[in-house]
């Protein structure tokens, strides 16, 4: 069973829609406003636990009549799913084909990934950080959760299969059981593997680590799936019922502010708060689904129903006009998300009305008055629609194989040498530093010599260069790094005796050093490790589509002013009179820039050195 899709008649559970509206606005307002949502990602969860829910429950009844096969329960998925995504992914591409072509230049891997179910892993294998925007983020960013739903599906058959097996030796509940123990040994692994600082995205992301919710979910569907039909069932006689109402109220007066309020980055979050959420949710799924109660029904409200039974296209939809709106700097413009729920909203709209038409031969139309001129205007709606997709699959065929433009690859090129250059320049460190006379001049070149510098994907790609301004210099810059990610790689440095007396710092393009606790503790970290008496060079950020390109920037003079051993370097300033500088991201300097990047902050470091050798 698709989580977004509503039960048919004969198994229809009263307020499961409501459910799902929570879930899909929660995570619509956290991909809106993170820093203000901060844990409206916990919708995830509750998503998770809706499909095995509703995975089991049916699978169950199906059984029971006789009407479950394997064949047909993989041609209902893929009939619920793949239209629809289909249909986004192609009218995204085709769109962003026209206003932001290098978005789409090397999307065939992802596509590939998102089609075949693994995108998830693939996400993790490009360290790409969910919780922070990265510079090199996807219109497609949002579809690891489908990774991890397609892949519960492809096995869903062999775990039914054991659930039956064990059901027929050790009865139905105990089959429920069984699942639920199941769910319990792969939730641990999340705490087990969770460490201080780390970078969650292979917890968040990991099949292993998030499947219990969906395990959970299977467990209680198993349990409700096996009882009697409600038909069959007494009453609660009420003397026990005002206790479920109040544990229901419980549990929402817990949800809302966890939605609000807990931080994805948090070490809480992966050592105990999801779980608690999960369990939560699973209680709140087994109270609405009691049908003794009203709960259900009373939840069964048209809007909440509208909003459930669409929340699969919602989903499908948010984060491409998400990104596409941080892409073009319209967030810049007043109530944009007005705007943006809207794009969101009618474009859910149209690709479900496409695929009902499609399967269910359905007219797109509202109501019983004027259908044809609702028909009409659907069909103008979509022949540019229609002529997108096009552009969207020329794209995927045009596009390159591999996520690596040439850009990528002169990266990749810099990271493999990287090992092998530093060990050089440490060697060359020592012989340089030996040579040098006890001069003013010589003296700062004596400084500049075996400096160590830290950064993103922007120092790797001018590391060549950085090297021969700086001679001996140990450069460890890493694609898709935060500042987080620096703070392992100068404690390295430091206990091998790398670091120095003069550190640069590049970091910031890859996502907020300030503007939340979250991010403003890192930085204030690694300054703390770097400590106050090696002098600091930190080289800000140039990205005009980056929304923390002016945040970051000014927080780094805060910084230099209270800190007298951290002075910035101006990058941002040099490259704007420099577009030609630049790659086609608009990021990324290219050779040109490469080089100006390395003689800026080489000439940076000489202004601040001598200076202070003049007082």
């Amino acid at each position: 069973m698709n989580v977004f899709q509503s039960l048919g008649r004969k198994n229809h559970i009263a307020g499961l829609d409501a459910l799902r509206a929570l879930a899909i606005v929660g995570v619509t307002l956290f991909h809106m406003f993170p820093d203000t949502v901060k844990g409206g990602y916990l919708g995830v969860s509750l998503f998770f636990v809706l499909t095995g829910f509703l995975l089991a429950f049916t699978s169950v009844r199906s059984w029971e009549n006789g009407s479950f096969h394997v064949l047909r329960y993989y041609g209902k998925r893929i009939k619920r799913i793949y239209p629809s995504l289909l249909i986004m992914m192609l009218t995204t591409i085709g769109i962003f084909h026209f206003l932001v072509p290098d978005v789409i230049a090397a999307i065939r891997p992802e596509v590939e990934s998102v089609l075949l179910g693994y995108n998830n892993w693939w996400q993790i294998d490009q360290n790409a950080d969910y919780f922070t925007r990265m510079a090199n983020a996807s219109p497609f960013t949002h579809l690891w959760f489908l990774g991890i739903e397609l892949q519960y599906y492809l096995i869903w058959p062999v775990l039914f299969l054991v659930y039956v097996l064990w059901a027929n030796v050790f009865g139905k509940r105990s089959g429920a059981v069984f699942f639920a123990l199941l769910g319990l040994a792969a939730a641990v692994l999340m705490p087990l593997q969770y460490e201080p600082g780390m970078d969650v995205t292979r917890l968040y992301y990991g099949t292993d680590t998030r499947v219990y919710a969906l395990l959970w979910g299977s467990a209680l569907g198993f349990w409700r799936g096996g009882m009697k039909p409600a038909g069959l069932q007494f009453r609660s006689t009420g003397d026990y019922s005002w206790l479920k109402y109040l544990a229901f109220a419980g549990i929402l007066m817990v949800a809302f502010p966890a939605f609000a309020l807990m931080d994805g980055q948090a070490a809480s979050t992966y050592q105990w708060g999801m779980l608690l959420m999960t369990l939560l949710f699973c209680w709140l799924i087994h109270l609405v689904a009691d049908d003794r109660l009203e709960l259900g029904r009373g939840l069964d409200m048209p809007l909440l129903r509208w909003i459930g039974r669409h929340s699969y296209g919602i989903f499908l939809w948010q984060y491409p006009v998400i990104f596409l709106f941080n892409r073009l700097g319209w967030t810049k413009w007043p109530e944009y998300w007005a705007l943006e729920l809207a794009a969101i909203l009618l474009l859910t709209i149209w690709s479900d009305a496409i695929v009902d038409f499609l399967l269910k031969r359905k007219r797109p139309a509202v109501g019983s008055s004027f259908i044809a001129a609702q028909c009409v205007f659907f069909l103008i709606v979509t022949t540019p629609g229609v002529a997108l997709m096009g552009y969207g699959g020329y794209g995927i065929v045009a596009s390159s194989n591999q996520k690596t433009s040439e850009l990528k690859a002169k990266l990749e090129a810099q990271k493999a040498a990287q090992a092998e250059a530093n060990a050089r320049a440490a060697a060359e460190a020592a012989e340089l530093a030996k040579k040098q006379k006890e001069d003013q001049a010589k003296l700062v070149t004596q400084q500049l010599t075996g400096v160590a510098c830290i950064g993103d994907s922007v120092l790797l790609g001018a590391s060549g260069d950085v090297r021969k301004a700086l001679p001996g210099a140990i450069v460890d810059g890493e694609v898709s790094r935060y500042v987080g990610g620096g703070i392992p790689v100068a404690q390295s440095l430091a206990a091998q005796g790398q670091l120095g007396n003069v550190v640069v710092v590049a970091l910031g393009t890859n996502g907020p050093i300030a503007g939340q606790a979250r991010y403003e503790e890192q930085t204030k970290e690694l300054l703390r490790i770097l400590g106050t008496e090696r002098k600091i060079f930190w080289v800000n950020i140039y990205g005009p589509n980056l929304t923390w390109q002016d945040t970051n920037n000014a927080y780094l003079q805060k910084v230099a002013t209270e800190h007298p051993n951290v002075t910035v370097v101006d990058w941002y300033a040099e490259v704007s009179k420099h577009p030609e500088w630049l790659s086609a991201d608009g990021i990324h300097p290219n050779d040109a820039g490469c080089a100006a990047y390395a003689r800026i902050i080489r000439e940076c470091m000489e202004r601040t050195l001598t200076a202070q050798m003049a007082k």
